[in-house]
């Protein structure tokens, strides 16, 4: 049967998968599922224009939360007649908190017909197996919108900057991924920080993206790791006092143990040669960031790695137990900087010089 295609309703690029086993204009309940937010908030935007009139909005769309109602309420609010318009709306958000017996309570009600009402559930991870995802699949619309990979990001970024009238270079599309995340909706606040600073100029260069993305903490911790791949231990340091104005010690820890993750399994690839798609698809991560990796990883021997988790694993416990984290941290990061040296796991250093 007919089904909507998922760009008229999510907007430029979205990467929805409608499943639904009926007309789009004839369903009264819709489902929309999945981890991308901003996705199904456009979704949602597009769908609440196509069922209601927004100056009938007022007497004729209710906007919920599963944890704000019960079952046997949302059925009296289904069961309602529109006042003065064509259609009554009732969105519940968060449709997954609702235990196993009532997303039952409503599958059942469901399964007796179509309410006089539309409904648009909205949900994180609504287990597929239920009563109530199998009877909105069999009598309404389900809008998949899970989360994007890595490798579709690039895509939705330059459909973005498209619709805006605008061309990203591959390497300033790389750059906003690193420095931001996987996340569409700050992606989309950084991209539009980024349209406001180059004008009317429609190339954006790496540049561009690096000098108006914000410096928020997680911009931050990624050039902390940066330098320390690199060995600069004095950029590296400047770093770590901008992160720890907002950002606990643990998590930088955690950031650093991340990246050095990240660099042994590049070295171990490197040292087999093996080619760059072969890294990309082992760290996961988008082109930008798996060079940088590969041009770090050339300053550790896979031998050095070792010592380097013992080493991490010292830190971990100086920072929950010596009462001095910052000093614990400071001397870890002098440590990773050191050259072409080989940790023991006793923060014992090489004769080499850092960088700055």
């Amino acid at each position: 049967m007919p089904t909507k295609s998922p760009s008229s309703l999510t907007g430029s690029g979205a990467a929805a998968r409608n499943t639904c086993s009926m007309p789009a204009a004839d369903a009264h309940v819709y489902l929309l599922h999945g981890e991308e937010d901003l996705l199904i908030d456009q979704a949602l935007a597009a769908l609440l224009d196509r069922l209601v009139p927004a100056e009938e909005r007022d007497l004729n769309l209710d906007v919920l939360r599963a944890t704000e109602i019960a079952i046997t309420d949302l059925v009296t609010r289904l069961d309602t007649l529109p006042f003065f318009g064509r259609r009554r709306v009732v969105v519940v958000k968060d449709a997954d908190a609702w235990k196993a017996p009532e997303q039952d309570r409503l599958a059942a009600y469901l399964e007796q017909g179509a309410p006089p009402s539309a409904l648009i559930l909205v949900a994180q991870g609504l287990d597929r197996r239920r009563k109530l995802y199998i009877a909105i699949r069999r009598i309404g619309e389900v809008q998949e919108f899970p989360r994007m990979s890595v490798r579709q990001l690039p895509s939705w970024i330059a459909e973005r900057a498209r619709h805006a009238g605008r061309r990203l270079d591959p390497d300033a599309v790389d750059a906003l991924v690193a420095l931001v995340g996987p996340g569409l909706r700050q992606l989309s606040l950084e991209m539009e920080k980024v349209f406001a600073y180059v004008g009317d100029r429609d190339r954006i260069a790496r540049q561009d993206v690096e000098a108006v993305v914000s410096r928020a903490s997680e911009s931050t911790i990624f050039m902390l790791v940066d330098a320390i791949g690199e060995q600069r231990a004095g950029q590296a340091l400047r770093h770590l006092t901008e992160i720890l104005r907002e950002e606990a010690p643990p998590y930088v820890l955690f950031m650093i143990a991340r990246q050095f993750r990240m660099l042994y399994r590049g070295s171990v690839l490197l040292a087999r040669r093996k080619p760059f798609a072969n890294l990309q698809e082992a760290l996961g991560a988008p082109p930008f960031v798996v060079r940088r990796i590969s041009e770090q990883a050339r300053n550790f021997s896979p031998a050095s790695f070792p010592g380097i988790f013992v080493r991490l694993q010292e830190a971990d416990r100086a920072i929950k137990s010596s009462g001095h984290p910052r000093l614990a941290l400071e001397t870890l990061i002098a440590d990773l900087c050191l050259p072409r040296r080989e940790l023991t796991g006793t923060g014992e250093r090489g004769s080499a010089e850092t960088r700055s």
